[in-house]
């Protein structure tokens, strides 16, 4: 009784000193009013901001399109220029001129080609071996024998014997029809094609096996260390192997007689380096080549290749 008592005396005494009650329909008017400016302003700067960002990516976009196409331009001129300078005129005393200042030179080059997309699936073909002839012979004319040509679809591996006919008659006609080094032409897990005079040596001198040229292609890469693997995983089950003979020489030395060996320098005729699927084992320590908006199989890409190889330094770990 006495604390309802106190509270009623508490709240009479200190009636006079608070605000009165709002009526409830004009304070909903007023939040409502408040919420609508608020909306309204929010909305007009969100609009604001958004075609701002749209300028502005607009105008980087622009920017950056112009400046792609003059450097584009301008690398094309140059390679253009220089391709004039220094054309090898089908003559490898030209390109052994081009190389006789190298300090070093790879003994096994690799390049990345590709199938040109549309048109005719032959036509694309033949401009493929074509490519491949003219590598050959720039090769060949360096004094670099062994050459490896990665094409991912393994088109060229379809019809090596076509292959090896139109190599060799690119060859005859750079050095001459008795001059021209024997073209030796295989592929992983495929016979060598040899010319039809050649016979082995008894003992092998530099040179005395011309060129080589080795044809790879997707599947000669990941599928290739997958089946590896089945068999190590097999022969470990089966006990003919323990797991710590599973080294990494071990994998080097299967792959390489299986595959190929490590290239020393590997070439990318494309504007950027796009290894579409090349053995990865293979160019662990590789010096890998590109040059910039370059969009075909050119001598001078070649050449500059080559030539920064000869300037790389090699450190490699313990």
């Amino acid at each position: 009784m006495c604390c309802h008592t106190t509270e009623a005396h508490i709240f009479w005494i200190s009636q006079p000193y608070l605000p009165s009650a709002p009526r409830l329909g004009e304070a909903a008017a007023k939040r409502k009013q408040h919420g609508k400016g608020t909306a309204s302003g929010l909305g007009v700067r969100n609009v604001l901001r958004k075609q701002l960002y749209a300028l502005s990516f607009s105008l980087i976009h622009a920017i950056f399109s112009v400046y792609i196409r003059i450097r584009i331009a301008c690398h094309a001129v140059y390679l253009r220029i220089v391709s004039v300078l220094y054309h090898h005129h089908h003559t490898p005393e030209y390109i052994q001129r081009d190389v006789q200042g190298l300090s070093r030179k790879p003994k096994h080059l690799s390049v990345i080609l590709g199938l040109e997309e549309g048109g005719k699936r032959a036509d694309a073909k033949e401009k493929l071996i074509g490519e491949v002839a003219d590598i050959a012979a720039w090769c060949a004319s360096a004094g670099i024998q062994m050459l490896s040509v990665y094409e991912k679809t393994g088109i060229l591996k379809d019809e090596m014997q076509q292959s090896h006919r139109e190599i060799s008659a690119k060859l005859r006609n750079w050095f001459g029809k008795y001059q021209a080094p024997d073209l030796h032409l295989h592929s992983p897990n495929m016979p060598i094609i040899h010319p039809s005079y050649y016979s082995a040596p008894a003992h092998k001198k530099d040179g005395e096996y011309g060129i080589a040229i080795m044809l790879v292609s997707e599947e000669d890469g990941r599928e290739s260390m997958v089946d590896l693997t089945k068999v190590l995983t097999v022969m470990a089950q089966k006990n003919k192997l323990s797991a710590a003979d599973i080294t990494s020489d071990v994998i080097d030395n299967e792959l390489t007689s299986s595959v190929m060996a490590e290239p020393d320098l590997l070439i990318s005729f494309a504007p950027y380096v796009d290894l579409q699927g090349y053995p990865p084992w293979q160019i662990r320590l590789t010096e890998i080549y590109c040059e910039q908006d370059n969009q075909s199989v050119e001598y001078q890409v070649f050449v500059n290749a080559l030539r920064k190889y000869a300037q790389a330094t090699f450190k490699l770990g313990k």
